[in-house]
């Protein structure tokens, strides 16, 4: 039997459909808009555990009406009764909000049940509310759609899991565990892949492959620092959530050939440049560029070698956003034996950022 899926997607929607859709390469698209999705799959879907593998997803929910009705939720809302007050929350996207809420509340009422309508000053409701109020949440989507959700995303983990832990780089800069995530899912390996970052920094890839469930890790970095930072954030993470550590070890980019070899996914965020405070020139951001520019193409080079045929490169781009300037190796990239498999439009940023990161995939 088939069953319909929503996705909150999150403030970077082609990526959030992008790891979705990695995730899920069945499913077909029944709506997609710039804040949510709905896919149909044969599959059955643990609401909880699937969010958990998503890291660009704030809700899930099971599409339980194509009618903006207050009957149905009140019938949900009877079949999943607890003892005590119900807490109920009505979420809107795509549309106005509605007075939906007090509606569905009267009929519960005149049903002799009681129960409190969870608001907040934006028309949705957001997965802290969601969370401390024990709110069981109802989706109505461009005023058609209406979903209950099944989960919403552990903020507290998230944030467990970035500021948290023993290390944390800002001055090298941090990846955040959320896109570490998305670009995890975006390789598409099986939990037995080889997965190789050469760029490790403080460990967020590899805390999250290993958190995914992947066993065969294999990190590296050229500084003795970012090494010995990670190998203290993998203690810190086996300690809390019981993972193996991978192998870690000291190494260049360039020298990797020597060392490893039939990797199944690269997964990395490079050196994307010193930090910006908003007034360089354009000339020195194109410097910038050029530099860039040769260490991604030693970088490929050496993917070239230790990635298995038909293996995958997840890999964040600088993009400046301030002068629009991009590193411009496309076509040495596919001398190298590569194919890129995305659009191009998968960006991860925030508007106060004046390097966005844009990951790209790629096949050998």
């Amino acid at each position: 039997m088939k069953s319909q899926y929503a996705f909150i997607l999150g403030r970077n929607p082609a990526l959030s459909v992008a790891e979705i859709r990695a995730v899920l390469p069945g499913a077909k698209v029944v709506v997609q808009t710039s804040s949510f999705l709905i896919l149909q799959t044969d599959d059955t879907l643990d609401g909880p555990a699937f969010l958990d593998r998503l890291g660009g997803t704030i809700k899930v929910g099971t599409v339980i009406g194509e009618k903006v009705d207050p009957q149905v939720i009140v019938d949900a809302l009877k079949a999943n009764a607890q003892p005590g007050k119900l807490r109920f929350g009505i979420s809107f996207y795509e549309c106005p909000a509605t007075k939906l809420g007090m509606a569905v509340k009267q009929q519960l009422k005149e049903a002799g049940i009681s129960s409190r309508l969870v608001t907040s000053r934006d028309k949705a409701l957001s997965s802290v509310v969601v969370t401390k109020n024990k709110v069981t949440e109802f989706l109505v989507l461009e005023n058609k759609w209406l979903a209950k959700t099944e989960a919403v995303q552990a903020f507290e983990d998230y944030s467990r899991r970035d500021y948290g832990r023993p290390v944390r780089d800002t001055k090298s800069g941090t990846l955040p565990p959320k896109l570490a995530q998305i670009m995890i899912n975006l390789a598409q390996q099986p939990a037995a892949a080889t997965i190789l970052d050469p760029f490790c920094g403080s460990g967020t890839i590899i805390q999250e492959a290993l958190l995914l469930g992947y066993a065969n890790i294999i990190a590296s970095d050229q500084s003795a620092k970012a090494v010995a930072d990670t190998k203290q954030n993998l203690e810190w993470l086996g300690q809390k959530w019981q993972t193996a550590n991978g192998k870690l070890f000291q190494c260049d980019v360039r020298g990797l050939g020597n060392k490893v070899k039939d990797v199944d996914a690269v997964i990395t965020e490079p050196y994307l440049g010193p930090a910006l405070r908003g007034h360089e020139t354009r000339q020195q951001i194109s410097r910038t560029v050029a530099e860039l520019e040769q260490l991604y193409i030693a970088a490929f080079e050496t993917f070239a070698k230790v990635v298995r045929p038909g293996g995958r490169v997840v890999i964040v781009f600088p993009f400046f956003k301030t002068f629009d300037l991009k590193l411009n190796i496309a076509a040495q990239i596919k001398k190298l034996g590569f194919a890129q498999l995305d659009r191009g439009d998968l960006i991860y940023s925030r508007p106060d950022q004046h390097v966005w990161r844009q990951v790209c995939i790629f096949s050998r």
